[in-house]
C-alpha cells in the first residue's frame, strides 16, 4: 500500500454509522415532539382553568340577562309588529328598516 492510498472504510462499517446517526436522529425528534406536545398541553390546561374562572365570574350575569330577555320577550315580539305596521304605513321609514336586515311585508316583520 502506497502512503498516498488512504484505507477505505468497508460498507459495513459506513452502514453502520449511518444507522447510528439516522437511530440518533430520530431520538432527537422524538425528544422534540414530547417537549412540543407537553407544552401544548401545559398551555390548553392553563387556558381551560382561565377559562373555567371567567365563566364563573359570568354565569350570574348571563343568567340574568336571560331572564329578563324571557321576562320581556312579548313586549319584544310587540314592537317588532308595530315596527312593521309603522313601515307599511309610512314607506319613507322602510330603507331605515331595510338598512339593519328588516324587510316589512304586509303581515308586519319578518
Amino acid at each position: 500500500m502506497s502512503e498516498t492510498e488512504s484505507p477505505s472504510p468497508s460498507p459495513n462499517a459506513e452502514l453502520e454509522w449511518q444507522v447510528a446517526a439516522l437511530q440518533r436522529q430520530v431520538f432527537l425528534l422524538l425528544l422534540g415532539l414530547v417537549l412540543v406536545s407537553a407544552t401544548l398541553v401545559f398551555y390548553l390546561f392553563c387556558e381551560s382553568r382561565f377559562m373555567g374562572n371567567d365563566l364563573a365570574e359570568v354565569q350570574p350575569q348571563a343568567t340574568q340577562v336571560i331572564r329578563s330577555f324571557n321576562e320581556n320577550i312579548q313586549a319584544i315580539q310587540n314592537f317588532h309588529t308595530q315596527l312593521g305596521n309603522y313601515a307599511l304605513a309610512h314607506p319613507s321609514f322602510q330603507p331605515v328598516l331595510k338598512k339593519y336586515g328588516w324587510a316589512p311585508n304586509a303581515t308586519g316583520m319578518k
